[in-house]
Order: structure tokens, then C-alpha cells, then sequence
């Protein structure tokens, strides 16, 4: 069973961080929602929220994107975000 989507939700002020492909530097996707997801796992519907961001022309989970390490919120990043915007 693919995963359906029953519901979304601002994610408003979330990120996810992401790796770079050598793990040696970390950096901050907004997230576009929260999924509520219906799927099946091991035999058992399964009902989850999980994060979704946009990548070039479509919205992907975040939680499959390969260096996803974890979710966070704005002000949890702090500086940190600042610093990276100013970078780029």
C-alpha cells in the first residue's frame, strides 16, 4: 500500500536538517506541512504524521531524503539559520 495522505498542516516555522552528501556540513530545509499518512506496515495500517518539503517540482517527505537527520524548530536553530542565509 502506497502512502495516503488523509490530511495537512502548516508547518509553519519548521525545518528539516539535512546533510550534505559527506556528512560534513548541515543544512536547513523549510518544511512545507505535516502529512497525516495512512500506510501499511508489516501488515498493519499504520497512521502517522510526517514532515513534507518541496524539492524542484514536487513536495517529498522529508523523512526520505537521503542526510535527513531531524526536524527542528525556528527557534531552536537560532543563529545558526542567520548565519546560513547570510552565506548564501
Amino acid at each position: 500500500m502506497n502512502p495516503k495522505i488523509l490530511h495537512i498542516m502548516p508547518a509553519n516555522d519548521w525545518y528539516a536538517l539535512i546533510s550534505d552528501d559527506e556528512g560534513s556540513s548541515v543544512g536547513y530545509e523549510p518544511l512545507t506541512c505535516f502529512a497525516l499518512v495512512q500506510s501499511e506496515h508489516e501488515a498493519n495500517i499504520v497512521t502517522e504524521v510526517r514532515p513534507m518539503v518541496w524539492v524542484d517540482t514536487a513536495m517529498v517527505f522529508a523523512d526520505e531524503l537521503e542526510g535527513f537527520i531531524d526536524l527542528e524548530r525556528l527557534e531552536e536553530i537560532g543563529d545558526d539559520l542567520d548565519e546560513l542565509e547570510e552565506d548564501q
